[in-house]
């Protein structure tokens, strides 16, 4: 018992350990589009155990010069700790946000007052050659690259989620939306005119939209605006969206109270909650729920893999031996090089009497980590 409240010591620490490691690795790649004519840049992280074996939802964030490190941060913490599936992050950068964002040149401001002078065609109404490219080009490179599930989603903000809420009928490639504090005023609400006229009855996505405190400095049309984009979303039975207004947030400091309750919004019902040591849970539990998360979301979401390590030693604890041994199978199936994974499994296969097994599963641990002589003296003892 001694030596498996040590491992519990190591499996804690290791487990934590892995929570800031990838926080600020970015990885900053250059694409010749063809659609746009140009070179572009775009960011990626990886989760901090990426695994090309695995298949990994993809969260591509507009305006990746302000908003993707906030956003990158707060999924390696949401993911970490198991609130939310791991993602890959893109952020797509813009030398020119508004020309990108927009789909016309817009006659009026966010007062919805006239204003001919801010926009022009130098400065807006590329909107659709940079849907393309990011349907046509991004996302296939990223989908090149790494291991990617086919779940996306799409964040945009202010002019972003303008241009999220314009492409709405238009995009075949994203299952939710994230539209924060969207510019719905702009061309007198476009965007609203887009969806009441080529959005389909059947057309299914997930959608989180919010805004910002109406401060008296804040413009009543915007906000009348984004009133308007939800009693349009009401006409269409499959899109699933939820709003949030926050009172005390301004324009662009509600980005991160955004994040964090549309991605609740998202997975809800993703996190299997667990109490501790005294949690009854084994294989058979984890794959219903996963199964019936996935039935809810309309799209297949595996187990996370560090699950059924949790699991195998929660249920070592129990001294449910059986049911760690088949947590820990699957778990090192995937990570076979574990070597606290390795032991716990050699410990429950001792205690059954499974001696081979335990002294296969010490000896694998031991090779990699030879300085351990705990691990060396269960292998002499067996």
């Amino acid at each position: 018992m001694k030596n498996s409240l040590i491992y519990l010591i190591f499996l804690s620490t290791s487990l934590h350990a892995q929570v800031d490691t990838n926080l600020v690795e970015v990885i900053n790649y250059s694409i010749d589009s063809k659609i746009l004519e140009t070179e572009r840049n775009y960011w990626v992280s990886l989760p901090s155990d990426y695994d090309s074996a695995r298949l990994y939802p993809v969260i591509y964030v507009l305006d990746a010069e302000s908003k993707f490190n906030i956003t990158n941060a707060l999924e390696k913490d949401l993911s970490d700790n198991g609130k939310i599936p791991q993602h890959i992050v893109v952020g797509i950068t813009h030398p020119n946000r508004r020309l990108d964002m927009s789909f016309s040149t817009s006659t009026v401001n966010c007062a919805g007052k006239t204003d001919t002078i801010a926009f022009s065609s130098q400065n807006s109404g590329n909107g659709l050659k940079f849907f393309a490219f990011i349907e046509e080009e991004l996302m296939q490179e990223v989908n090149l690259r790494y291991s990617t599930s086919g779940f996306n989603i799409l964040i945009g903000h202010s002019l972003g989620g303008y241009f999220c809420s314009y492409i709405l009928p238009l995009q075949k490639s994203f299952k939710s939306l994230q539209i924060y504090d969207p510019s719905i005023w702009y061309s007198k609400g476009e965007a609203i005119q887009q969806i009441d006229s080529n959005l389909t009855q059947n057309t299914v996505c997930h959608i989180f939209i919010s805004s910002s405190s109406k401060f008296e400095n804040q413009c009543p049309y915007h906000y009348a605006k984004i009133e308007e984009l939800k009693q349009s979303l009401n006409r269409f039975p499959n899109i699933h969206y939820e709003y949030k207004t926050y009172e005390n947030e301004h324009h662009n400091s509600m980005c991160l109270y955004s994040f964090l309750d549309g991605m609740s919004m998202l997975y809800k019902g993703y996190e299997i909650k667990k109490g501790g040591f005294e949690t009854i849970i084994d294989v058979s539990i984890i794959e219903e729920h996963y199964k019936q998360f996935s039935k809810t979301i309309q799209f297949e979401f595996i187990p996370p893999i560090n699950l059924y390590l949790e699991v195998g030693a929660i249920n070592f604890h129990q001294k449910k031996y059986q049911n760690c041994i088949e947590a820990l199978e699957i778990y090192l199936d995937k990570s076979s090089k574990d070597p606290y994974a390795l032991e716990l499994i050699g410990d429950a296969y001792a205690i059954i009497g499974k001696k081979k097994q335990s002294r296969n599963s010490y000896i694998k641990a031991y090779g990699l980590c030879p300085e351990n002589t705990r691990l060396k003296n269960k292998i002499e003892n067996l």
